[in-house]
């Protein structure tokens, strides 16, 4: 692949901007031939041809016979550590090369999965690579060599997998592959019986899901004491739970689902009960949401399918109906979508870009475009505005978040019990800065939130009414925090 219109963009003293083919708009990164390290990462020397850490930049010499020729690479998105759960995930970076051309490679262990040539006239700029998301740890590589044999590496990190889910009364959080709980009436944090190596844990309100690194399925019908497998799936790399049903994306993009299909939420073309797994007939599925009685789903060509109820016009179709819709239908006026969440009734639709979508319901503020009461549900996507590009989005109830490509946690929607962790309990119409600081995984709950921070700390906030903060039940301990709490691991 040629990058064209790189020669646009320009690498200004020791600023490099992600400017396009298309990386998000905004995103700005450090770098320099000091090779400076950005938040997680570890900065390379000039000259040294080391690797440089998440967010880092890393200068090489190589061969070549002009010494004072740089090769500089940073590592512009994602953010170190940060969890993702589509199959694929855009890695941008920013170089700086002399003229006569390059290439950029991205690695994953031992396979190259990526590889990119640079115009013989740019010097600098900004390219965007696919990562193949595995389960669990993903650590990757990025190297740029140039026509004379110079080259400069860089490596990052980010997690295949959700490690922190929510019920109304309890947490949950993984820890080098063990299942951690809290609230439920005990506020300690203690290590649960379940299935070793676990990479994902997702909850429906009343069954707890587990996937391992094998691609295994697990779930816990009323809580973790009693884990069973799931038959009939395997190699599964996600799974989306609903209010009664849950879809399983397997790693070939292949979508699976069981539960409730009243509403047709199961995609198979009607509103019977089957019992055990079925198959939905979409395939190239790149990644998966449930809302309470209505599926979603994302293809490789970046389109939107849903099925399932629409009565609050959440399937995006530009009306609301009471039939239920059991086939896949495609999302009008989406495109180039790489990842989608969904709440109760609503649903959020992210680009490649970094750009926000939301409709459905929105009489809490859930859908961040400023309105709220009866008559602010939108049945038809509606932009919304981010102050910078959007890499991971999240959806639960009537609340909504996004994690932008700067660290930033941005939420909005219902906030009586505190759940949007901003400080007070007023709902927010427009996407407003979370208390949090940088996340690497955030759930947000029905009743509260909990998230992994920068640092690998957990954090809880909202309700505590059994303990979901890690303090004492009320009355010895507060009722809800609308401020993050920090909770030990045990």
């Amino acid at each position: 692949m040629r990058l064209r219109a790189l020669a646009l963009c320009t690498l200004a003293s020791v600023v490099a901007v992600a400017c396009s083919d298309d990386p998000p708009a905004g995103t700005t990164t450090a770098a320099g031939s000091t090779g400076a390290a950005g938040a997680g990462g570890t900065a390379a020397s000039s000259g040294s041809g080391g690797s440089g850490g998440n967010g880092g930049s890393s200068t090489g010499e190589g061969g070549g016979s002009n010494p004072d020729e740089k090769v500089v690479l940073t590592l512009v998105s994602p953010l170190p550590g940060l969890a993702f759960e589509r199959r694929h995930v855009d890695v941008d970076v920013a170089f700086s090369v002399p003229e006569g051309g390059a290439t950029l490679r991205l690695a994953l262990g031992e396979a190259i999965t990526d590889e990119q040539s640079i115009d013989t006239t740019v010097t600098t700029g900004t390219a965007r690579l696919r990562l193949p998301r595995v389960r669990g740890a993903n650590v990757f590589v990025v190297t740029i060599v140039s026509a004379s044999g110079k080259t400069s590496t860089v490596e990052g990190n980010l997690h295949g997998g959700r490690l922190v889910t929510t019920s109304i009364d309890t947490m949950f959080a993984l820890r080098d592959g063990t299942l951690v709980q809290w609230g439920g009436g005990d506020p300690t944090p203690a290590k649960k019986d379940a299935p070793t190596a676990l990479v994902s844990v997702a909850e429906n309100g009343d069954t707890l899901f587990a996937l391992d690194a094998e691609g295994h399925v697990f779930k816990a019908p009323g809580g973790p004491s009693a884990f069973e497998p799931v038959p009939g799936l395997e190699d599964i790399a996600a799974i989306a739970p609903g209010g009664g049903h849950a879809l399983f994306l397997r790693a070939d993009g292949r979508l699976f689902a069981a539960g409730l299909n009243n509403r047709g939420q199961l995609g198979t073309g009607d509103t019977e009960s089957h019992a055990g797994v079925v198959e939905v007939p979409l395939d190239g599925i790149v990644a998966i949401a449930a809302s309470d009685d209505a599926s979603f789903a994302v293809d490789t060509k970046g389109l939107v399918h849903a099925w399932g109820s629409n009565d609050e016009g959440q399937l995006g179709l530009g009306d609301e109906d009471a039939s239920p819709h059991p086939d896949p239908l495609i999302v009008p006026n989406l495109v180039d979508i790489v990842d989608v969440a969904a709440g109760r009734d609503h649903v959020l639709a992210l680009t490649a870009a970094g750009g926000l979508y939301a409709w459905g319901l929105g009489s809490s503020g859930q859908l961040g475009d400023g309105s709220a009461g009866i008559l602010a549900s939108k049945p038809q996507p509606v932009p919304l505005v981010l102050p910078g590009p959007a890499i991971a989005l999240g959806a639960r109830g009537n609340t909504s978040h996004v994690v932008l490509a700067s660290g930033e946690h941005l939420v909005w929607g219902q906030n009586s019990l505190a759940q949007l962790g901003v400080g007070d309990t007023n709902l927010r119409t427009k996407p407003t800065p979370s208390l949090l600081g940088h996340v690497r995984a955030i759930s947000a709950g029905l009743t509260g939130g909990v998230a992994v921070d920068e640092s690998g700390g957990l954090q809880a906030w909202g309700s505590n009414t059994s303990g979901q903060l890690g303090l004492p039940l009320p009355p010895e301990g507060p009722e809800r925090s609308s401020i993050p709490v920090v909770v030990p691991w045990p």
